[in-house]
């Protein structure tokens, strides 16, 4: 503002505050106070404060001595007195400027007091400060160990989730506790103590046969020695040789075992006295049987399988004959491939083809 005069206070013929002077100057002119907080960027409530002499509320006096020097050109005042005058009574006031006081202790030869820093303000020498870092340090910090339990969680063998029971205490009659061993089969359980496989060996006579439990052919010929098969009762043995009625026969095998076994010549077959010729006349109190199809053929004297005398045990091939006087039990692998007679009555097939059909004949 080149327009703009400069009131000196002294002219007024009286003494005038600082605060004084900055209000008639800035009435005389029609400024407000907030037209003075624009012009010079100094926030309104320090304004008024200069106005109405309260310094206590105002900031550090360095910053004071600019808002004196701004209020008093935006008025028309001289900076330099106005700054004077401030200072005139800030000394007044019994309150020296920060400035001042150490320039009047330095004349004084006295060292001023270490100004003590609030700890926010505590910094390090290079202007560091490390209290805004503590939380980010602490989330990083719990970040790092939470990592670190993920990793050993993944890591860790697996827990069975259930809890392991101890083995019970059996108290045997007379005598101490014992604790049941976990690997020992529960008592009555019978399948427990049987083995899942057994080791099978087959001997024949001739050697050379193949053998096959329940249509599974073992590898090479006999003599075979301990092949694994499943450990089951009621199996099926056959065992084939060329020149050789074909024997069959149930075998239990529940347990390692040796199986012999004999083979009949087929040329000898009929001579070797299994059965009557097929013309033999069937009497009363006799059986006959005819076999019409291969069958595992077995005939026991009396009423009840494998309680008499064994007549027959072998596979049946078509074409024979066999005569028995009674009682006898018949069983066979194949009902359809026999004819039975029993004295002057046919009684045909025993049943269906491939079915096991086990009878009891006794005189009429």
């Amino acid at each position: 503002m080149s327009d703009e005069r400069r009131i000196d206070p002294a002219a007024t013929g009286r003494p005038q505050g600082l605060g004084e002077m900055f209000r008639s100057a800035r009435e005389s002119r029609g400024l407000s106070l907030a037209d003075v907080a624009e012009l010079t960027h100094v926030r309104q409530e320090y304004l008024r404060a200069l106005e109405e002499g309260r310094y206590d509320d105002l900031p550090e006096d360095v910053y004071v001595r600019n808002f004196v020097r701004l209020f008093a050109q935006a008025v028309g005042l001289d900076s330099e007195r106005a700054l004077s005058a401030y200072q005139s009574e800030r000394k007044q006031a019994g309150g020296l400027s920060t400035l001042e006081m150490r320039l009047e202790q330095e004349r004084r030869g006295e060292r001023p007091p270490p100004r003590r820093r609030k700890p926010a303000e505590r910094r390090d020498r290079s202007g560091f400060s490390l209290g805004p870092l503590i939380p980010t340090l602490v989330l990083v910090a719990g970040l790092a160990a939470l990592a670190v339990w993920g990793f050993n969680r993944l890591m860790a063998p697996a827990r069975p989730t259930g809890t392991t029971q101890p083995p019970p205490v059996v108290a045997p009659e007379g005598g101490a506790p014992q604790v049941a061993s976990p690997d020992a089969p529960a008592a009555g359980d019978a399948s427990a103590s049987q083995p899942t496989t057994v080791l099978v060996s087959v001997v024949s006579d001739p050697p050379g046969a193949t053998v096959s439990i329940d249509s599974f052919v073992l590898p090479g010929t006999t003599p075979i020695r301990d092949v694994p098969v499943t450990a089951r009762a009621g199996r099926v043995l056959s065992v084939t040789l060329d020149g050789y009625q074909t024997l069959q026969q149930p075998v239990d095998l529940l347990e390692d075992q040796t199986l012999t076994v004999t083979l009949v010549p087929q040329a000898t077959a009929a001579a070797a006295g299994d059965a009557p010729p097929a013309a033999a006349a069937t009497g009363a109190g006799q059986l006959a049987i005819e076999v019409t199809a291969p069958t595992w053929l077995e005939v026991y004297r009396g009423t009840a399988r494998n309680q008499g005398e064994r007549l027959v045990y072998r596979t049946a091939q078509a074409g024979e004959t066999f005569t028995f006087d009674l009682p006898v039990y018949v069983h066979v692998g194949n009902a359809a491939g026999v004819q039975v007679t029993q004295g002057d009555t046919v009684i045909g097939t025993l049943g269906s083809s491939g079915a096991v059909v086990g009878r009891a004949f006794t005189a009429q």
